[in-house]
C-alpha cells in the first residue's frame, strides 16, 4: 500500500496511512513522511498497537538520526534512557512515570541552545475521555501578525529557561538545572525556510534589550495573537497513536493536569535532536 497523507479537518496536521511502524521503513516511506511533516508540522499514525520500545524509538529515526534522553532521569524506560515514560499509573506506591508533561504552552527543549527537532509521542493506552493534547501553529500565527508587531519582533532575542515553568522539579533526586539560553524571537525553520514565532509561554522568561515592563508587554501581545483559536488544534489520542511534531513550527500544550486520576493515560516520548537556532 502506498502512503496516503490525509490532512486534519483543523487548520493544520495530518494523518499518515498506508504506514505500518513494525515493518520496514524504506526510502519511499521516508521520503513521503519527511515531506508530509514539512508540509503539516504534525503528523499521526494511526492503529500502531503494540510497538516495542526498539520499534519507536527506529519510528522515531524518521524525523532524525539522533535522539537525546530527557533531563527526568527517574521517568526513563527501563529498557532505554531515549525513551521517557508519561503515565499517571502508580506502581508499587511509585508514579509509573512523569504524570503531567507539560499542562502549560511550550516548545520542547526551547531552553537548550539545541532545542528537539521534533518530539514524537506513542500511545500505550489511553482514556475514553480526556488527556487530549493541544497544539498551535506558530508558522502561520507569525504570517498573520501586523506589520507592526513584525517589525517589533525582528532581529530580537529572547531568553529561555526550564525553571520558569517548573522551578519544584529541580528538587527531585536526578533532575539538572539547564543554564538560560537565548534564541531568535522569529525563527526560519531549518525544514521549510519559513518564518514562525520562537517564544512559548512557559519557557520564554525575556526579550533582550527590553525592560522588564516592555518585554512582558510584547510577549503578552505576541502570545495573546498566536493562541487565538484559529492557529490552534485538539488531537484527541486513540491507543496505538504515534504523533509527532515540529518544535520549530508549533507549540504544544498537554491536558493532564485536569484528567481523573482513576483514567489511565500513558504515552512513551522521545526527543529528536535539533541544531542552534542561530
Amino acid at each position: 500500500m502506498s502512503v496516503q497523507v490525509v490532512p486534519f479537518e483543523t487548520c493544520f496536521g495530518a494523518e499518515i496511512r498506508g504506514v505500518d511502524l513494525k515493518g520496514p521503513l524504506d526510502g519511499e516511506i521516508r521520503a513521503a513522511v519527511e515531506q508530509a511533516f514539512k508540509d503539516h508540522h504534525v503528523l499521526s499514525f494511526r492503529a500502531q498497537e503494540g510497538l516495542p520500545p526498539d520499534r519507536v524509538v527506529n519510528a522515531s529515526r524518521l524525523f532524525g538520526d539522533e535522539l537525546e534522553p530527557h533531563v527526568f532521569q527517574q521517568f526513563h524506560h527501563p529498557d532505554t534512557n531515549l525513551i521517557l515514560v508519561l503515565s499517571n499509573r502508580i506502581k508499587s506506591e511509585k508514579p509509573a512515570g512523569l504524570a503531567d508533561a507539560g499542562s502549560f504552552w511550550h516548545s520542547d527543549v526551547s531552553y537548550k541552545p539545541a532545542p528537539a527537532k521534533a518530539t514524537l509521542l506513542y500511545a500505550v493506552e489511553v482514556p475514553n475521555a480526556g488527556g487530549d493534547t493541544l497544539f498551535c501553529d506558530l508558522t502561520a500565527a507569525y504570517e498573520g501578525l501586523s506589520d507592526g508587531l513584525k517589525r517589533n519582533l525582528e532581529g530580537k532575542y529572547a531568553w529561555h529557561d526550564y525553571a520558569k515553568a517548573r522551578p519544584e522539579m529541580f528538587t527531585i533526586g536526578g533532575v539538572q538545572r539547564v543554564p538560560e539560553c537565548r534564541h531568535p524571537c522569529v525563527r526560519i525553520n531549518p525544514l521549510s525556510g519559513r518564518k514562525a514565532v520562537y517564544m512559548n509561554p512557559a519557557y520564554t522568561v525575556r526579550i533582550d534589550g527590553m525592560t522588564k515592563d516592555e518585554s512582558d508587554a510584547l510577549m503578552a501581545e505576541v502570545f495573546a495573537h498566536c493562541l487565538q483559536d484559529t492557529y490552534r488544534m485538539r488531537y484527541k489520542w486513540r491507543a496505538g497513536d504515534m504523533v509527532v511534531w515540529d518544535n520549530a513550527a508549533v507549540m504544544h500544550s498537554a491536558t493532564t493536569k485536569d484528567l481523573d486520576p482513576a483514567k489511565h493515560r500513558t504515552l512513551w516520548r522521545t526527543i529528536i535532536c535539533g541544531g542552534p537556532t542561530h
